[in-house]
This record gives C-alpha cells, sequence and structure tokens, in this order.
C-alpha cells in the first residue's frame, strides 16, 4: 500500500509504461511472429478432435440413476447437448495456447475446423492414452514457444542479448513447474474454503451462495500478487521461488497503481477483441485480426515489463528507505 512518505519516490508510470510498451513492439515487429504463427496453425492447420473419445461419457448422463424420470431429464438432457456441441467443436491443438504463461492467441476463442478455403486435416482421437500423450505434447510444446516468446520480448527491453540455450532451458522448466504450483496453492486455499460452504449450505443454501462468491473473490485476491512471477524469470533469472516472493513484494508495496494497470491493460486487450473476433473463420478478414490482436497483446506484455522494472525500483527504494529508518 502507498503511504504518504513513499509519495518521494518516482512510482511506476500506467501510461509511460504502455507507451514504451507499444514502441518496443513497434522499434521490433518480428516480436509479434511467434503469436501469428501459432493462430495460423490453429486457423489453417490440421486439427485434433476428441468428441468420438468422449461421446460415451456424454451419452451416460442421462442414463444416471433418478435421471432418466422425472423434472431432471431436460435438465441433464440440455445440459448433454450442451457438452455435446463443445466437443464437435475443440480443438486439442489448442493446448498450445498455455496458462498462466504462453503465447496468446485469437483462435483459441473462435470456432475450430474451419477456415475460408474449407476444412482442415482433422485427426480423431478414439484412445486415452492418444489423448494423454498428444495433449502433453502439446503442453509442453506451447510452453517452450511461450518461453521463447517473454525470452524475445524481456531481451528487447532489456537492451542486449543474455539469451542462450541454457538460460532458456532453465526459464522453460521454471514456467512449467509454475502452473503445478499454483494449482496446489489454490487446493491448499480451497480445501477449507469447500468445508465451510458444505457446512453453511445444511443451514442455509442463500448464505452458502454468497460464501461461494466471497471465496473465489479471495482466492483471486491471493493469487494476483503473483503476476509479475514471469517477469521476474525472464528478466533477472530468478528461480520460480525467488520471482513470486519478488512478484509479492512488488504488488505489496504498489498494489493501487498496479490494481490500475492489470485493470487497464485487461480493459485494452479485452475492448479490442471485440474487433479482432468480428469476423467469421471463414472470412480472410481474420487475418486482419490475428495481426492487431497479436500487435496489441504484445504492446501490453512488453508495456507489463517496463512496468514492472519501474515497480521493482519502487518498492526496492520504499523497502531501503524502511531499513534505514529502524
Amino acid at each position: 500500500m502507498n503511504t504518504s512518505s513513499d509519495s518521494k519516490f518516482k512510482q511506476p508510470s500506467i501510461v509511460q509504461a504502455l507507451k514504451l510498451g507499444f514502441n518496443t513492439i513497434a522499434n521490433k515487429p518480428d516480436l509479434i511472429l511467434i503469436p501469428i504463427a501459432l493462430d495460423l496453425f490453429l486457423w489453417f492447420g490440421p486439427g485434433w478432435r476428441i468428441d468420438r473419445l468422449f461421446a460415451p461419457f456424454v451419452q451416460r448422463i442421462t442414463q444416471l440413476p433418478s435421471v432418466g424420470t422425472g423434472d431432471l431429464l431436460p435438465i441433464f438432457e440440455n445440459y448433454q447437448q450442451i457438452l455435446h456441441d463443445i466437443l464437435a467443436n475443440f480443438n486439442l491443438a489448442t493446448s498450445l495456447r498455455t496458462l498462466p504463461i504462453g503465447v496468446p492467441s485469437l483462435m483459441v476463442s473462435k470456432p475450430s475446423f474451419l477456415n475460408p478455403v474449407g476444412h482442415p486435416l482433422t485427426f480423431s482421437l478414439n484412445s486415452s492414452s492418444q489423448f494423454i500423450v498428444i495433449w502433453l505434447l502439446f503442453l509442453l510444446f506451447g510452453y517452450f514457444l511461450g518461453s521463447l516468446y517473454f525470452q524475445n520480448i524481456s531481451k528487447q527491453i532489456i537492451g542486449y542479448d543474455q539469451t542462450n540455450l541454457k538460460s532458456l532451458v532453465k526459464s522453460f522448466s521454471q514456467i512449467v513447474l509454475m502452473p503445478v504450483l499454483l494449482v496446489l496453492i489454490m487446493l491448499i486455499l480451497s480445501i477449507p474454503l469447500v468445508l465451510l460452504i458444505t457446512l453453511i449450505s445444511l443451514i442455509s443454501p442463500g448464505i452458502s451462495q454468497f460464501i461461494l462468491t466471497l471465496a473465489l473473490v479471495f482466492i483471486l485476491w491471493a493469487v494476483t500478487p503473483l503476476f509479475f512471477t514471469p517477469h521476474g524469470i525472464f528478466l533477472y533469472k530468478q528461480n520460480l521461488l525467488a520471482a513470486m516472493i519478488t512478484s509479492i513484494k512488488v504488488v505489496r508495496i504498489s498494489m493501487v497503481k498496479t490494481m490500475w494497470f492489470l485493470i487497464f491493460s485487461y480493459l485494452l486487450v479485452e475492448g479490442m477483441n471485440y474487433l479482432w473476433r468480428s469476423p467469421q473463420v471463414d472470412n480472410w478478414f481474420l487475418m486482419i485480426g490475428i495481426l492487431g490482436h497479436a500487435f496489441i497483446v504484445s504492446a501490453v506484455i512488453a508495456a507489463s515489463f517496463h512496468y514492472f522494472i519501474d515497480a521493482t525500483k519502487f518498492s526496492q527504494s520504499v523497502i531501503n528507505q524502511s531499513l534505514r529508518a529502524r
């Protein structure tokens, strides 16, 4: 939290960070080639279908005990149709868009298996072993592409090339570990909350819904300070735990300004995405959306690196001042 005693330190500027981010991408437009390549692959490349593999599971939904009769049947039939539609349009190759770190993609939000020249080549997965192996390969390659993409942006911001195969492999290993650790953190936070909500629901279902909403807000609030973890990994070559600690310190000290930066960045990206997504998948004008999306998102990511550098300097100044005052 910023206090009046912090005012003599130069706080990070949202406008300046965004300006520098857009200038970074404008001066080095090849930084957007990886997200463009990913979107073109998802648009025109082969697809991997999983609807046949999961079809038996979807069919058994209406065969569950006490579902086949009574008022619940229409509800479960509607749910069954929704699942069928999702699986029919799901391309396993979209797993290349990894989270929380990965290459941004416009095509993951568009229907699969159609493009301006027709229908792409598709492969239907018929066994769970095929699904798991191909899914894991897509995830690993997606995290590798994400590491390379973030590495290229950070290298441009630092101003000199400190990239080599060893540093890329190290960053990649930390990025792969990050979602695993985040899932563990969320499980640790959610277990007591689930138990509490279950107990409250026995007393009052209405109150339990309200508690559930508060719980989701709490988990989001608890995870937000880790937003700059990748920035510490790529800019300062920190390991995962050190980068998480750095991110928490930076966000804690500049919480208000950082929240405004995240909100403004999100609104900018999502607002522009309404324009980029407007063409249909069988329309060549979607190519303009792919180019625009790659530029805007890359610029915002570059801006987050610039913001993180300034926020780190500010937080370190506040910490040093606090230590000298003791």
